[in-house]
């Protein structure tokens, strides 16, 4: 889910069993706990969401296992590790939740207990894995210009151990950014008798005193660290490192030297440019939803009353999408520009069928 955009529980005094189940009215009054409803919910929640949550989660569990390989480790594939497993968390989190409420079209109702406490949980969750997927894209950006303009220099401070400390930071980063969310509201069990001896375990929330105090310093640090400064670092690395690129293609082809040396280094310099290729195409492909993001979320900011409510929640229904969906382009991205991952995807998947095989045999053969 795109960060900042992610819905929250929504307390509302209202009369219990008119409200709920149609039974009479009651003069006791909770703050039940509702979802927001968002215009065309079914379709962008109940439909396209959970399809594109389950192809990024399974794509991404993939290339976890493709780059754990011995054979594929380096300091970008663990990056990119990181990056999956981010990745396949924010479809993992908010699969059930969307599945729940929007496919099933449970958002008409009040929330019940303990589910409530999810309703809120998991959007944060997924707002942390969002802003650690830009950084560790960002920092792929930043890793990959290092190695190519500095060929002797950088690959001494791009190493593995250093990508795995990068990686640590970041989540501890987003975590701690976003940590005081989970305590915005309080929550307590109600059991309201709906008639014909049916009782429901319903939910009231209300809100805290953190929201108060944090709020207001959390959208600073949203637009700064979380939307703006990575994009800008992003935008301007990709840049760079296309330049480079685009240099070195050119002198390397102007170069004269005996033919053994010119084809190893032609063969050097196609592993760089592939593996370069694909960290920038990764970028554009983030740049080109998280720019969009980072602007609705300005425009928010500088004046929260610029969208009206309804084209704001609709806006960010085919944000969460997009961004979604961009978490699940990037194992196409891969296929097409790694031969390496085609090799080692297709012996996993080959190795994994000959043991279903095997299996098969087994079963048939003592039946």
């Amino acid at each position: 889910m795109s960060d900042a955009d992610s819905p929250t529980l929504r307390p509302t005094a209202m009369t219990n069993e008119t409200y709920l189940y149609g039974g009479d009215q009651n003069v006791t009054s909770y703050h039940f706990c509702n979802p927001y409803v968002y215009k065309e919910a079914f379709v962008f929640y109940g439909i396209l969401y959970p399809i594109v949550a389950i192809l990024t989660v399974v794509t991404n569990i993939l290339v976890v296992g493709v780059f754990l390989k011995q054979k594929m480790k380096s300091p970008t594939t663990t990056l990119l590790i990181g990056l999956a497993i981010g990745d396949a968390g924010v479809g993992a989190v908010t699969l059930p939740l969307h599945i729940y409420y929007h496919s099933l079209q449970n958002y008409r109702f009040t929330l019940e207990y303990p589910g409530c406490i999810f309703y809120h949980v998991a959007p944060v969750i997924s707002t942390i894995l969002h802003t650690v997927s830009v950084w560790v894209t960002t920092v792929l950006g930043v890793q990959r210009y290092l190695v190519v303009s500095h060929p002797f220099k950088g690959p001494k401070y791009c190493t593995i151990r250093a990508s795995v400390i990068v990686l640590v930071y970041i989540y501890v980063f987003a975590t701690a950014m976003y940590f005081p969310q989970f305590f915005y509201l309080n929550y307590r069990e109600i059991v309201v008798n709906g008639g014909n001896g049916i009782v429901y375990q319903v939910c009231e929330c209300w809100a805290t005193d953190v929201p108060a105090v944090y709020e207001g310093k959390l959208k600073i640090l949203k637009l700064s660290l979380a939307k703006l400064i990575p994009c800008i670092i992003l935008a301007i690395t990709t840049i760079l490192l296309v330049r480079k690129l685009d240099k070195e293609a050119r002198r390397s082809g102007s170069l004269h030297a005996e033919r053994q040396s010119v084809n190893r280094e032609t063969r050097e310099a196609r592993l760089i440019r592939r593996t370069s290729l694909m960290i920038v195409v990764i970028v554009v492909t983030c740049l080109v939803v998280e720019v969009p993001n980072g602007l609705r979320y300005l425009t928010r900011t500088i004046n929260p009353e610029a969208l009206d409510p309804e084209t704001d929640l609709f806006l960010v229904a085919i944000l969460n999408v997009c961004t979604l969906l961009n978490f699940h382009i990037n194992f196409w991205i891969y296929i097409c520009l790694s031969q390496e991952f085609r090799k080692t995807l297709r012996s996993i998947v080959c190795r994994w069928n000959k043991k279903y095989q095997k299996v098969q045999i087994y079963q048939i053969v003592h039946l």
